[in-house]
């Protein structure tokens, strides 16, 4: 069944492949440049950017992998308008499955074989290939290369991280983080007309705020956040996907300028749209607020607080959502000022929404900070006890199979640590904690992987210093990550 009028997205004629809407099922608008997943897949995921394994010096010279024990290859579908399993991009890619279409392109889960010959723990990463509708648009290689370097400089826990942009023959496409979850579309879907409560609310609408604030810093707005564009993990991490048509904030004392305006696309979805960007105005963070308070409202709600019309029809309407139960009258005032139809009337950007929404009073920080302290100082000591304990049961103890596994992960951390150590590359940074983490999981307390889990732990707050939002982020996402980082002082101490 067609969506109404008012929920399709609006384009210029020259990019009319970008604004015909998909079924709603797929969760994906026709304006997002980055197809969205489709919900309730057991594979919806998106897949963490790929290393280059010649990088790290793991691949054999001279080795093309000619034994290839997949039918299809490159050459049978260079510059081919249909990619199907077991197809392989560029003799490294091979397409496992289809995880979701868009107007722009498909995105495929598949196997990196350099990161397999690597013997990397996961060699899979998602990769988008643009569609042959899109390929015949005169900015679609631009339009995908700007996506993949706009996201490429957003390295924050609540952006999708994208790694690789690149081509073969005709075939046009970029790798991504791989994420396990759900669209947030999907889970808005599910709970219409009566919301997912404040409890689990909160934490997604602040980790969207956190990412967008952080591109805000960066002098970038998404300029189509939607909750389609927005992934949330199975720890409930929400992740901010799609900066396909994010564009900078204009600035003039900018010294390098690009030619290319992402906003020349025409796309965006009304539903979510301000007033400047049906307008065709210069691009503001204020923007991106609009679309957040949108988002958030129908969070606690279940429902869009302007029916799903465009911002002209609800302020022509005079529509004024009710304040949502279970909301405190500060939350209200700023949740309602970041859906004012009026740019004037919403906080400036993110970082300013985030204040306002979930900062305290200074009688509040006051008594926290003095809390804080004596906390800490208990804490220090329960800690100093609590790390000279070591493991319950001594390694040799552990079954053979274990202590192998054990020792495999430590061996793909360090590695990955040297990566991080050589390119200062905060990817491998996280790759290292993973494989730690998993480590300390198979046994609890070892000493080798506590060093290694806290010595990765501090060169990530020592890279976010000076930044105490994507400090916090960050400590969230290593808590989430590691019972044991979960307790390590310096990241508890940053933890809201």
């Amino acid at each position: 069944m067609a969506n109404s009028d008012d929920d399709k997205s609006r384009a210029s004629p020259a990019t009319q492949v970008l604004s015909k809407e998909n079924h709603p099922d797929r969760l994906s608008d026709a304006t997002q440049v980055r197809p969205t997943l489709q919900p309730g897949s057991p594979e919806a995921t998106l897949l963490r950017p790929h290393v280059d394994a010649t990088q790290a010096g793991t691949v054999a010279a001279g080795n093309p992998l000619s034994s290839d024990p997949h039918p299809l290859i490159n050459k049978a579908n260079a510059g081919s308008d249909t990619f199907d399993v077991g197809n392989v991009i560029r003799d490294r890619f091979v397409l496992e499955s289809m995880l979701g279409k868009g107007g722009m392109g498909i995105v495929f889960a598949a196997l990196d074989r350099r990161k397999e010959e690597a013997r990397d723990p996961n060699p899979h990463v998602a990769i988008k290939i643009l569609n042959a509708d899109f390929r015949s648009h005169p900015d679609s290689l631009i339009a995908l290369q700007r996506e993949a370097r706009k996201a490429q400089t957003l390295a924050h826990p609540n952006v999708v991280t994208v790694f690789d942009f690149d081509r073969d023959g005709s075939s046009v496409y970029m790798t991504m983080e791989r994420l396990r979850g759900r669209s947030l579309d999907a889970i808005v879907r599910d709970a219409r007309g009566r919301g997912i409560g404040r409890e689990a609310a909160l934490p997604i609408i602040r980790g969207i705020a956190e990412g967008l604030a952080y591109a805000h810093r960066k002098g970038i707005v998404h300029s189509d956040l939607k909750p389609g564009n927005v992934f949330v993990l199975e720890d409930g991490t929400p992740k901010i996907l799609d900066f396909g048509i994010a564009r900078a904030v204009p600035n003039a004392a900018a010294t390098e300028k690009d030619t290319f305006d992402a906003g020349s696309l025409g796309a965006y979805t009304e539903a979510y749209a301000t007033l400047e960007m049906i307008d065709g105005i210069d691009p503001h963070p204020a923007d991106d607020v609009y679309a957040l308070g949108l988002i958030a409202y129908e969070l606690l709600t279940g429902t869009h607080p302007y029916n799903r019309l465009s911002s002209f029809k609800a302020r022509a309407q005079g529509i004024k959502p009710p304040m949502p139960k279970g909301l405190k009258r500060r939350e209200w005032r700023v949740l309602e000022g970041a859906m004012a139809v009026e740019r004037s009337a919403r906080p400036k950007d993110a970082a300013e929404f985030l204040k306002g929404f979930f900062g305290a009073t200074k009688l509040q920080k006051s008594l926290l900070a003095a809390v804080s302290v004596l906390f800490a100082l208990t804490l220090f000591l329960w800690y100093r006890n609590y790390a000279a304990e070591g493991p319950v049961v001594p390694f040799a103890q552990l079954p053979i199979a274990t202590q192998t596994q054990f020792k495999s992960l430590m061996e793909g951390g360090n590695r990955e640590w040297q990566f991080y150590e050589q390119d200062n590359n905060l990817m491998a940074l996280w790759d290292a904690v993973d494989q730690y983490a998993d480590a300390y999981r198979l046994h609890p307390r070892n000493r080798d992987a506590v060093r290694a889990l806290e010595r990765t732990a501090d060169a990530f707050l020592k890279a976010t210093e000076g930044d105490t939002a994507k400090q916090q982020a960050v400590a969230d996402a290593l808590a989430a990550k590691s019972e044991h980082l979960a307790k390590y002082p310096p990241v508890l101490a940053l933890k809201p």
